[in-house]
This record gives C-alpha cells, structure tokens and sequence, in this order.
C-alpha cells in the first residue's frame, strides 16, 4: 500500500485481481460514447507500420478491448495482416499489469486471439507525463481516465470529493486539474506521429451542476466522519481521504483550444451527451433495492475504495483494511437500500477526437470542432 509520500503525488491503482474488470460497466457504458469517433480518427490517416496504438489508462483492460480491436481493424483494412502493430497499454506503477496480461490472453474478446501480428506491452507510468517516444504513436485512445489527478493541491481537502469541497479548497482543485489536463495533451502532443490522433473519452458535469455525485459523495463523507468520530480512523487517516478526482465541463476541457491548436493538437470533434444512471431502469422493472445497491457499491468500491485504503497508516494490517472495508461497504449498503435512487448522475460524457499537425498533404485538413450535446 502507498504511504503518506505516495499519496500525495497521485491516485491509488483500481482495485486490482479482476475486480475493476467485473464492475466497470457504467465505464464500459460511457466509453461507448468514444467509438464513433475511432472511425473518424482513422479518416485520411497516412499509416505507414511500425504502427503503434496507445491504450492511456488501461486499468485491468476490460473495457480496452472493444475500442483497441476497432483501432487495429483499421490498421489491417489499411496495411493488411502482416505488418507488426504495437499495442501499448499505460497506467500508473501500482496497477494491476497482471490482471490485464491475463486478460488479454484468455478473454474470447481480446484482439491477440484474433491477431497474430498484434504485440501487447505495457508502461508503468502516470500518463500526466510522456510515457512513449516522441513521433511514435499512431492512434491513442483513453476512456474514463482522464479526469484523474496527478496531485492534490490541498491536503487535507475537507472532503472526500473534491467538488464538494469549500470553494477556496475547489478552486484549488479547478486549478490543478486544468494544468493536469494541459500536461496531459502536451504529453499526447509529443507522442503522437504527424497526423495521428487522440480520442478522449471523460465523465463530465451540465455547466449548472455543481458535481456528479451529490447524494452518494454526502454518504461516503458521513460514513468516514462517523468512523473518525467512533475512533476507527485517526484524524490524519481522515484528513487525507480524498479521491483525486475533479469532472471537467465542456468548457473546461475546450479550454486549452480557446486560441486554436494547443500544443500542436488541433480539437476536431467533440460531443457532450447525458448519460443516465446504468443501474436505474432495472430497478423501475424489479423494485429490488438490494440488488441495486450491490450494483451500486460494485461501482463505488472498484474505482475509489483504494484510495481510501491508500489514505490509512502505511502500519494498519490486512485485517484492519478488510474490516474498514467491510464497515463502509455496510454503511452505504445500509443507505442504499433504505433510500434506492439513481446515484451517479447528473452525469454528461464528453468525448473528444484531437490530431496532431501534420496530416498527409494529400488528404483535406479538417476543420475545427463544432460542439454538439445530445441525450441518449
């Protein structure tokens, strides 16, 4: 586990061994957003191999798969079946490589059971900076990811989320996010071939919403304040359970553009569209709150419970981790049950489609994005 040094420089890694893969549908969900627009990266793209595609923010790969076998078919359809592609999957030291590995070998889904000449790798490193060489990637691809911090600016935040914080605190989170944003396209911008493109996938908020998860962030903030009270957690242990997590706005993430190309990406396409809780229609149909709840803290606990755990001394043992774990998981089930409603909304998903300068001369430039909203 991170200690104190660790968590201070960034997110802890998803809940590793399979779980994040078997609760990450409303991920899932919303990254479909992103896969039109794969179509539309490849259009007039000058492929020529070694070809490299990009996989920022991997996690254990689940939802990988379908976005990176459509990239790859774009590649075979263009080059043919022979030419090598490198597939690089990116995500912090502490993920679970060995999950994703494993995944990639047995899943009926994956693209190396269907491509022989597909070559999967990985780099250990936060995509806040350049994880591969300059000019090397043809395609990148990042979904639910993005919104990620490399730091937090203010510890301890007040809060378990940063929206929900107090407005000094926020803006202080507003800031580092919107340099975290910078340095990541800089980032991209470096990797990226001439030509090549980046789709962004990330949860957003309507520009009149002051966070995507009110009810359910007011429930974890309860719940830790109570263990704190009850002597479970000791103050410290409280004051750095902070997910490093702040949604950007349409406007936040167009920011960087508002004067054309930011660092030699220029912003092509871009949508913003309302995504509803995933998990609330069933519910209309069987009235099972149980059944919502465990869907619910499914959701909760794969990406943001190890962040908490990463919060406590690095000297609490197994047993006590499992035990906060189970105290929480209880408490909110508890709420859930009692009150059942949609938890993760208002939620808008922006998907973004940003090439790098230099397309092929014989293929038309394409113009700057127009937004577009819509709902599903």
């Amino acid at each position: 586990m991170a200690g104190d040094d660790e968590r201070a420089t960034g997110p802890a890694p998803m809940q590793g061994g399979g779980f994040y893969n078997d609760h990450a549908q409303h991920q899932a969900k919303g990254g479909a957003h992103g896969l039109p627009l794969i179509d539309r990266a490849f259009e007039g793209m000058a492929l020529h191999a070694p070809v490299t595609l990009a996989d920022y923010g991997s996690a254990t790969g689940r939802n990988s798969l379908v976005p990176m076998g459509l990239a790859l078919g774009h590649v075979r359809r263009r080059l043919g079946p022979d030419v090598p592609v490198s597939v690089v999957h990116t995500d912090q030291p502490g993920n679970d490589f060995s999950a994703l590995f494993a995944l990639l070998r047995d899943d009926p889904e994956s693209y190396l059971r269907r491509d022989a000449r597909a070559f999967a790798s990985a780099v250990g490193r936060t995509f806040h900076e350049q994880v591969l060489p300059d000019a090397s990637v043809d395609f990148g691809w990042c979904s639910f990811a993005a919104h990620w911090m490399s730091r937090a600016p203010v510890m301890p935040a007040g809060h378990v989320w940063p929206r929900q914080a107090a407005p000094e605190v926020r803006a202080a989170f507003a800031a580092q996010a919107a340099a975290d944003w910078e340095a990541f396209l800089a980032a991209r911008a470096r990797e990226l071939k001439p030509g090549g493109a980046l789709v962004v996938v990330q949860p957003s908020l309507p520009e009149d919403e002051p966070t995507t998860f009110p009810v359910l962030m007011a429930w974890v903030e309860a719940e830790l304040d109570a263990m704190a009270l009850g002597g479970m957690l000791t103050k410290d242990e409280r004051g750095r359970m902070t997910i490093l997590v702040f949604e950007r706005t349409a406007a936040d993430a167009r920011s960087p553009f508002a004067d054309g190309a930011f660092a030699g990406l220029t912003l092509v396409a871009e949508e913003a569209r309302e995504m509803p809780d995933p998990f609330w229609p069933a519910y209309g149909l069987d009235g099972d709150a149980a059944a919502l709840a465990e869907k619910h803290l499914g959701f909760f606990r794969a990406p943001f419970l190890p962040s908490l755990l990463a919060a406590l001394d690095p000297g609490r043992d197994g047993a006590f981790r499992e035990a906060f774990t189970a105290g929480l998981m209880e408490a909110l089930g508890r709420r859930m049950r009692a009150a059942p409603q949609p938890l993760l909304s208002p939620m808008v998903i922006l998907t973004g489609l940003y090439r790098k300068a230099g397309a092929d001369p014989h293929v038309g430039a394409e113009k700057p994005a127009a937004s577009a909203t819509g709902t599903p």
